[in-house]
Formats: structure tokens, sequence, C-alpha cells
């Protein structure tokens, strides 16, 4: 007979620190990230706790965060108060939002291009070498210039253009790094690996559609997995319909080198929008605000109201395959502000009924 004795730790009540620490603490922090840092190893100094029953919406802002640089004449923020300048819905105004008390949960990072301001110019990525090895501080950097993809070497110090590039006049619409490749995704939908070490492009084409016209986007779930979203629009009599628009979802099988259709991700969210793509985990979020894993939200539509798409969704038409992710209908999003940041509310279902 087998005993198994388990020993569960309780969360560390930080807050329960002498206050001289405390003190040393709270003089180290310098700005926001340092707070934005705290936050993640002592969650009790800076974030008030909100009871989750009691949110019948809740509120969201997605972007980046860097620090603040002010115009003339204009006062400084605190440096501890993690401002995020937000345009107010209906007017021109913007304002800056304390956001020392929200929630911050950290969906990566996002390399930029200092003073490059090039009409053409989309996004840049950097993908370190010789890791399993130790480093070395060797790096390769991918630029996006929508049509020009370049490659800087940091064991050259030099721009040079990539010539395996698969297309001279189609539009590149991200770049992405996963397990020691760039990944591009074009606006054919067709995604192209490329790895440092090797001359030549990997081909990765989406699985066929018949009879259906599609729109992809790439989403990376750190360096876990690499999804490939697809949005399916119907055609009637030649016609697209997009009052139909479903998504389906592709996972990267990277032994195999192809798409694996998949119709569960886990407790993950997906967020597409014009700002790129992001993944977090549902269990993040506050219980009962509206967020649940296994659903995607696309926050760039055309209108303002949305929903969370979700896996088998009886939509209620005959013609719909249930094997698709379909608009849920059971949290209305309203989009807020698309920039400078995305700002969005989230209604739960009860609120939706009353």
């Amino acid at each position: 007979m087998t005993t198994t004795n388990e020993i569960t730790l309780a969360e560390p009540d930080w807050s329960l620190l002498p206050v001289e620490l405390l003190h040393i603490i709270s003089k180290n922090l310098d700005d926001c990230f340092d707070a934005l840092h705290a936050r993640s190893v002592c969650n009790l100094l800076v974030e008030p706790r909100k009871d989750p029953s009691a949110l019948a919406a809740s509120e969201y802002f997605l972007g980046g965060i860097r620090r603040y640089e002010p115009e003339e004449e204009e006062e400084l923020p605190s440096p501890l108060q993690c401002s995020v300048k937000v345009e107010i819905p209906g007017s021109s105004d913007r304002r800056l939002m304390n956001m020392k008390d929200c929630q911050i949960l950290p969906l990566g990072h996002q390399y930029r291009m200092i003073g490059c301001n090039a009409k053409e110019y989309r996004n840049v990525v950097v993908l370190p070498l010789n890791q399993e090895e130790g480093g070395g501080g060797d790096f390769v950097v991918l630029l996006n210039f929508t049509k020009v993809l370049l490659v800087f070497r940091s064991t050259e110090m030099r721009w040079r253009r990539l010539h395996t590039q698969p297309f001279t006049t189609a539009t590149c619409e991200e770049l992405f790094t996963f397990r020691g490749k760039f990944y591009a995704i074009y606006i054919s939908g067709v995604v192209f690996a490329f790895d440092p070490h090797f001359p030549g492009l990997t081909t990765l084409k989406p699985l066929e559609l018949p009879n259906c016209g599609s729109c992809n986007d790439l989403v990376q779930s750190g360096d876990d997995e690499l999804f490939l979203v697809e949005k399916i629009i119907p055609r009637n009599d030649h016609v697209l319909n997009f009052n139909r628009l479903a998504l389906r979802v592709c996972r990267l099988d990277v032994e195999a080198g192809q798409w694996v259709v998949v119709t569960d991700i886990g407790d993950r969210v997906f967020i597409i929008g014009e700002f790129g793509s992001v993944s977090c985990s549902a269990k993040e979020f506050p219980e009962g605000c509206g967020v649940s894993g296994n659903s995607i939200l696309y926050t760039h539509k055309p209108w303002n109201e949305t929903y969370f798409y979700k896996y088998g969704v009886d939509t209620g038409r005959e013609e719909d395959d249930l094997n698709c992710w379909w608009y849920s209908r059971e949290n209305l999003v309203t989009i807020l502000s698309t920039s400078p940041v995305v700002a969005l509310r989230v209604e739960r279902e009860a609120m939706n009924r009353t």
C-alpha cells in the first residue's frame, strides 16, 4: 500500500512583511515598469482585490506599455502612475488613465525600429542564435517593408535583402519567431518558414476550403504552439456571403511541417486585431468576468459590437457546419476604442438578459 502526502502551499501575503521592508521595496520602484514587475511576484502589494460577482461588465485595455513622452508644457504623471493614453468614444479628446489599480496581464513584447517612418514599414522581429549552446550574443533581425524583407545578422553588421523571398509584389502581413525560425504570413494566407541557418524557405499552405474564401491570421502561444486562424467566407452563386462568416483553427505540426485542424485550444483566449494577435490564458481573468477559455475574439470589425467565437455553436441554421467556430452570443463585447489602445467592454450573459 502506498500513501501519498499532498502539500498545499498557500499564496504568500506580501502585505504582511515588516513596514520597514515594504518601505525599502517601494523606494526602489522607480517607474511603472518596476511596478509591473513587482506586481508579477507580489500582487497583494499593488493590486486591489475585486469581488467577481459584482462585475456586471468588465472593461479591458489592450496595447503596448512604454515610457510616456509628454508634449511641451504637459504635466508629467507620477512615475508609478502607469498611465495609458486612451481615446474617449465619441470625442476627439484623449485622456491619461491610471492603470496602477488594474490587473495587468503581460502578453509578450514587441520590437520597433527607432526613426523608421517609411510608409512601407510594418514590423520587425529579432531571433537570438545559439541559445541551446549557451548563447554568445549573436542574433538575426528580419525587417518587413511590406513587399521587401531585409535581413540583418550580427555577425555581418549589415542589411541584406532576403533573395529567397517568395513574392515580389505580394504584401507580407506579419512576422513571427517560433522555435528558432522566422514565420511570415502573406495576404494570400500562405505562411513561409525561414531558418536563418539554412538557405531557402519552407511553404506552409493552409488546408483547402472548397467553395469558400478565407482570410488568415497567425497566433503564437509562447514557444509552445503556433496556430493559424482562418476566417471562412462561404460562396453563394460565386458571391461571398459575409453574413455566415465562421472560423477554422489549425495548429502547426513542426516535425511534419503542416497544419493540423484543432477543435480545442484549451484555456487559451485568442485576441486578433489591427495591432496583431495575442494569446492569453483565461485563468488569468477574474472568475465571472465574461471571458472564458477556448474562445477567439476579433477587435477590428466594421461595427463596434461583437461576440467571442467558440467551437461547435448551434447557429440555428441547417446549412451551417457545426464543425467550425461560430459566434457564441453569450457575452456581448463592445469595442470602445481602437487607438491608441484597444478598449473593450464585456457584458456578462446574465446582464444581457435583463
